[in-house]
C-alpha cells in the first residue's frame, strides 16, 4: 500500500510490515468514509465481529469498522491492541462503494500491563458519531484511564461519550447529560476549556473488547491509559510453530479449530475435515449456553470434543508436528482457516455433532434417523438442538 496519505481506495487493498520480536503491538489505521460508504480491517486474516457474537455476524457495522452513515466523511481512528509473533504481517482493507486512509501506523508496547497513548487528538466538528475506537483483541482490560477537554461553543457545547463493550458509561453530575461523561455547558463561555481526566473500572477476562470515544463538536482527547493488569504476555502458537503454550486461551479461533479438526480428522478427506468444522460454526449459530456462545468456548467446553479431552489424542494436538508429517497438519490448518473466513460451504447441512462408524455402525444414543444429515467416510454428521 503507498504510504502517502490521504489515500482514497476503492477496491480490496493490503499491507504489510514486518517485526523482530514477538510482543504486544499497538496497530493505529484512521480513516473517513461518506455516505454510503463503509470500511472493515482485517489482521493476519483476523475478523473483528460484533459482541457478544450473535447468529448474523456482523463485520461492517461494528465498533472496529467505518460506517459512513455514522462519520457523514469525518475521520475516525482504530487503535488494534494485539499480540503478535516475529515475522511478516498483513492489514487488509475492505471498503464497501469506497474510503479514504487518513493513515496508518503500529508501534511495539514495552510496558504491556499498563498501556498509555499520548493522543492529543482534536475532533473534527461534527454531531454525535464515533471518534477513537480500542480494539483488546484476547487482553483483560481492569480499568480504563482517560483524559479529554471540552469547550462551548455559543449556541452548543463540546462532548465526549465513553462505550464499553456496548455498555455506555453513565455521567452522574448530570440527568441530562448522563450518557456523556465528559460534557460543556453554557459557564465554559466564560471560564474556558474544561479539561478532566476520568477512569472507568471494568475487570473484563482476556478476551476481545471494544472501547469507543464518540465525539459532540470539537473535544480533544489528550490522553488513554489502558490498565489490563497482571497477566502473562505469551507466545502465540502459529501453523508453522503450533506447540501448546500450556493454556488454550492462548490459541487463536483458527488455531483452535485447526487442533479440533486434526485431532477428530486425522487421515480423513478433507470434506470430512470441513465437516467436522462446520459442527462448530453451527453450534454458534444455534448460540446454546450449553454449547457455548464463542468458538473457544464451543471448543473448549468440558465434554464436548474427544480430541481435547480423550488422552490418545490430548498429546497429538497439543504438539501436532511432533506426531505427523507437516502436510497432514497444514492441511487441518489450512481448512479451519477456509472455514473461518468463509471460503467453504457446510457440507453436513447444519449438522452440531458427528461419530465415527468405525466404532459402531449404529446410531449413538444421544441420535436417530431424524437427526441424521451427512455421512462422509466413516463419518455419521446429526443436527441436535440441545
Amino acid at each position: 500500500m503507498d504510504k502517502n496519505f490521504p489515500q482514497k481506495i476503492t477496491s480490496n487493498t493490503q499491507t504489510e510490515f514486518t517485526i523482530g520480536e514477538f510482543g504486544l503491538y499497538a496497530i493505529s489505521v484512521t480513516a473517513s468514509c461518506g455516505k454510503d460508504q463503509d470500511l472493515k480491517v482485517e489482521i493476519d486474516g483476523k475478523q473483528f465481529r460484533e459482541i457478544p457474537a450473535t447468529e448474523n455476524v456482523q463485520t461492517y457495522n461494528v465498533p472496529p469498522a467505518w460506517n459512513g452513515t455514522e462519520l457523514k466523511g469525518l475521520k475516525k481512528t482504530v487503535v488494534f491492541l494485539l499480540k503478535l509473533n516475529k515475522g511478516k504481517h498483513t492489514v487488509n482493507f475492505f471498503p464497501k462503494t469506497g474510503a479514504t486512509l487518513e493513515g496508518f501506523e503500529y508501534e511495539f508496547i514495552a510496558e504491556h500491563r499498563k498501556v498509555n497513548f499520548n493522543l492529543e487528538q482534536q475532533a473534527q466538528d461534527g454531531d454525535r458519531r464515533p471518534w477513537v475506537t480500542f480494539v483488546l483483541s484476547d487482553l483483560p482490560l481492569e480499568s480504563v484511564m482517560a483524559e479529554a477537554s471540552v469547550s462551548w461553543h455559543w449556541f452548543d457545547g463540546d462532548d465526549v461519550k465513553l462505550i464499553i463493550d456496548n455498555e455506555v458509561e453513565k455521567n452522574p453530575s448530570s440527568k441530562r447529560w448522563k450518557y456523556w461523561v465528559w460534557h460543556a455547558s453554557p459557564l465554559r463561555i466564560f471560564s474556558g476549556s474544561k479539561r478532566e481526566q476520568k477512569t472507568f473500572s471494568k475487570n473484563l477476562p482476556q478476551e476481545i473488547h471494544y472501547i469507543e470515544f464518540w465525539a459532540d463538536r470539537t473535544p480533544t482527547l489528550h490522553q488513554v491509559s489502558l490498565n489490563l493488569g497482571d497477566f502473562e504476555l505469551k507466545r502465540i502458537p502459529t501453523k508453522d510453530d503450533p506447540k501448546w503454550t500450556g493454556d488454550f486461551a492462548d490459541d487463536t479461533d483458527i488455531m483452535l479449530l485447526a487442533r479440533l479438526i486434526f485431532g477428530e480428522m486425522e487421515g480423513q478427506p478433507k470434506k470430512a475435515k470441513l465437516g467436522a468444522g462446520f459442527t462448530v460454526i453451527n453450534r454458534l449459530k444455534k448460540s446454546r449456553s450449553n454449547w457455548g456462545r464463542s468458538i473457544q468456548e464451543i471448543i473448549l467446553k468440558e465434554n464436548q470434543y474427544d480430541a481435547f479431552g480423550n488422552k490418545n489424542t490430548r498429546d497429538k494436538i497439543r504438539d501436532p508436528l511432533s506426531y505427523v508429517d507437516k502436510s497432514e497438519w497444514e492441511e487441518c490448518y489450512f481448512v479451519a482457516a477456509e472455514i473461518l473466513e468463509g471460503k467453504e460451504k457446510d457440507p453436513v447441512s447444519g449438522a452440531t455433532h458427528f461419530y465415527s462408524t468405525a466404532t459402531d455402525s449404529g446410531f449413538p444414543w444421544w441420535a436417530n434417523d431424524k437427526t441424521f444429515r451427512a455421512q462422509i467416510g466413516i463419518t455419521y454428521f446429526y443436527e441436535l438442538e440441545s
